[in-house]
């Protein structure tokens, strides 16, 4: 940049150029390195990393400063604030003496519908801070229980084992305990007294615990209880395996939430209540509750109450705790925080309500069901029995790992109810099988990096170009940002895979009604040949009574030929031999799985072959000599064959000649043959028998037809025939002869 001053005022000359060369140049600089910032949605996610939300706090802090230094000669009133509020909230909880800025998360929430979204930014990952490490490998899941409580049978780890001798897992440790529990007999007989309505919340004693002392005080309080409810929080969205976050328990003496984030490895010491075979724990769905409770702190349950199952044996219309809550307790909640994020610290107040509406209600639920399964049993525990067996079960069940192997990726692929090609289904398994080791290695969920439908979107649609990632995936996730490369590489390398013949798995259901087709039964009702029955005044015993004995009970099942059952062994799936009717629907799949399996064993063979040939293969070696054998062997038999063409030709020939020659030389009558033998033999009376003899042969072989000699007729060789003429020379138009019409008056 040139600038031109007064002449005038030359001396400004060299400075004013420093400052406009030198200015212009480190400005351009600086908005060509801000063009490469990150904004919008991009910027969003940067800031969820430490470092950048450090440096980003920094540099706006300087641009503000320099900012108002710039402004302050021009224009005095205007002044920029040094810094805005949410990074000074940063800043302060950089600073390890002021209080964390991630304990006052912005909180957003979201509705969709009757279901309300409550989420924050910036929560820390909780897992980070466990003491005892998450182990997401494929390895077994080892139960974290040291001690063993209200034992029967002392603490002892068994490692099962499959029939193939392979390690699937670890003995339930209260094994023993949980198959000879019974009931306390005190819960089996109906109440004296209608239960007790429990007060509102407002008016119910609430405790919060995260500290080890309140711990152990829940402790000492659940020691002189024998009813406790329990409820379970928990969180899988930015985990692998997942975080049980909060677990509620109810008595009588009030509620109890025990934040399970800060209190985690302190938890174990509830087993001294939850073990004991005399205390009852009311759950309702306790199905993944007891998993959850065992793989996070090591905490099993003996006596079990599952009201979900006790709802079930009395076929209630809904089975739902909101459905029990407004039945027995005429109270309307509202299921829409069951999506919440259960991290956040500290907790909302409508999520404190809402986790403890699970539990404080559940004993009077209890007891109520209790004597409704009493009256349904007509006073006999039985019902109320079965109830305690089915939950008995629940509490044996153990936590594994989700393991991982080869038709893991099945899953979501049968669920999309999608038909994918060779090529399609290997990307689907790569990038299945990609996904899950990386959210094993984050501690990540495997729909957090890449959900599920983008995973299909991406094996069906195999896009060539990056924007076709985009094109797929929109909006993408920024696990998916980060390694786009990557999951491009791996599309190609599927796209260049060769197609190979699919064999599609029938469902285990249909396959096995196409083994052994459906027993009809028939329950035919043919009273025609018994006595007819009238009612005259009413069903009496008398009237009855006679005609239960003499009438004999018709027959259950059909005689009818088709409907039969054919014996164990009989027919096959292919109805060749078959004594039922196989529908031909039924048939055409039978048909396509063996055609299927045909195809994909010949393409195997084939493929063996080629690899066999490539390798050196002795027995492929053998078989290609012996085909070379055979060609040589067919070579010479062809050779052979050629040479004896001529003269079989010529004898075929030879009886063809003599027919034709026959058939064109004129026949003569019988009648002309006698009169001119009897002229012969009048003119030749004088001729010796000699002579005689010699006309009457003559005269006979003129009479029969005469045939041409074979060895006159030379055979004609139709090898070396052109027929190239016939092919080349365009096809002349046919001449008709022209008749003459008369023309009639």
């Amino acid at each position: 940049m040139n600038s031109v001053l007064n002449p005038e005022a030359p001396e400004f000359y060299p400075h004013l150029t420093s400052v406009t060369q030198d200015g212009y140049t480190k400005i351009t600089k600086t908005i060509k390195l801000s063009n490469h910032l990150p904004a919008g949605v991009a910027y969003k996610i940067f800031k969820t990393f430490t470092d950048f939300s450090i440096v980003s706090c920094k540099v706006s802090n300087n641009v503000v400063i320099q900012s108002n230094d710039i402004l302050v000669n021009e224009l005095p009133g205007v002044k920029l604030k040094t810094v805005n509020a949410p990074c000074e909230q940063f800043l302060e909880g950089v600073n390890p003496n002021c209080k964390a800025w991630s304990n006052k998360p912005v909180i957003t929430k979201i509705q969709v519908g009757s279901t309300l979204f409550i989420g924050a930014k910036n929560i820390p990952r909780p897992q980070l801070l466990f003491k005892d490490t998450i182990d997401n490998s494929n390895s077994l899941w080892v139960p974290k229980i040291s001690d063993k409580p209200n034992n029967i049978k002392p603490l002892a780890l068994n490692i099962l084992f499959n029939e193939e001798g392979q390690a699937v897992g670890y003995e339930h440790p209260y094994r023993v305990e949980i198959d000879l529990y019974e009931p306390p007999l005190e819960f089996l007989e109906p109440d004296p007294e209608p239960p007790s309505f429990p007060p509102p919340l407002e008016e119910t004693n609430y405790t919060y615990i995260d500290t080890e002392a309140l711990v152990n005080q829940l402790v000492d309080h659940l020691e002189t209880v024998v009813e406790l409810a329990i409820d379970v929080e928990h969180h899988s969205y930015r985990t692998y395996q997942g975080i049980t976050c909060l677990i509620q328990i109810t008595t009588y003496a009030g509620d109890f939430l025990i934040d399970a984030l800060a209190v985690r490895e302190h938890i174990h010491k509830l087993n001294l209540s939850f073990t004991d075979p005399k205390k009852i724990k009311v759950f309702h769905g306790a199905e993944m509750d007891v998993l959850w409770l065992q793989r996070d702190f090591g905490v099993y349950v003996v006596g079990m109450f599952d009201t979900h199952k006790a709802a079930r044996a009395l076929n209630l219309p809904s089975l739902s705790l909101k459905s029990l809550l407004f039945r027995y307790c005429g109270v309307d909640t509202e299921k829409k925080y069951q999506l919440a994020d259960w991290r956040i610290r500290p907790l909302p107040d409508e999520l404190v309500k809402y986790a403890r509406l699970d539990t404080h209600y559940l004993l009077y639920i209890w007891r109520r069901l209790k004597g409704e399964l009493l009256d349904a049993g007509g006073g006999e525990p039985n019902l109320l029995l079965s109830v305690f067996e089915v939950s008995r079960h629940l509490c044996g069940t153990t936590y594994n790992k989700e393991v991982l192997n080869e038709n893991s990726h099945m899953t979501i692929y049968m669920r999309s109810k999608k038909s994918f090609n060779s090529k399609q289904m290997a990307a689907l398994r790569m990038l299945y099988r990609w996904r899950d080791a990386q959210a094993r290695e984050l501690d990540e969920s495997t729909t957090y990096l890449l959900p599920n439908h983008m995973l299909l979107s991406l094996a069906e649609a195999l896009p060539r170009e990056m924007q076709g990632l985009s094109a797929c995936c929109n909006p993408m996730s920024p696990f998916l940002k980060q390694n786009l490369v990557t999951v491009h590489r791996m599309l190609l390398s599927c796209r260049e895979l060769p197609l190979e013949p699919q064999l599609y798995q029938m469902p285990s259901a249909v396959d096995a009604m196409s083994i052994m087709p459906p027993q009809l039964t028939y329950e035919v009702l043919d009273l025609g040949n018994y006595p007819e029955y009238t009612e005259e005044d009413g069903t009496s015993e008398e009237a009855v009574g006679p005609l239960e004995e003499e009438v004999e009970e018709p027959p259950k099942k059909a005689d009818i030929p088709v409907f039969k059952t054919p014996d164990p062994g009989t027919g096959s799936r292919l109805n060749v031999d078959a004594k039922m009717f196989v529908p031909p629907f039924d048939r055409y799949k039978q048909y396509r799985s063996l055609a299927q399996v045909e195809e994909i064993k010949e393409y195997k063979d084939k493929e063996a072959k080629i690899t066999a040939i490539s390798k050196g293969n002795e027995y492929i070696k053998t078989e290609v000599l012996i085909k070379l054998q055979e060609a040589k062997t067919l070579i010479e038999n062809e050779k052979k064959k050629a040479e004896k063409e001529p003269d079989d030709e010529a004898a075929a020939s030879a009886p063809d000649m003599e027919g034709t020659g026959a058939l064109r030389k004129r026949k003569i009558p019988n009648e002309k043959a006698a009169k001119k033998n009897e002229s012969s033999n009048r003119q030749g009376k004088n001729k010796s028998d000699k002579n005689k003899n010699k006309n009457q042969n003559k005269a006979k072989n003129e009479t029969e037809p005469v045939p041409a000699s074979a060895a006159n007729v030379k055979p004609f060789n139709y090898k070396n025939v052109n027929y190239r003429k016939f092919r080349d020379e365009p096809e002349k138009p046919h001449k008709q002869s022209k008749t003459k019409l008369k023309k009639h008056k």
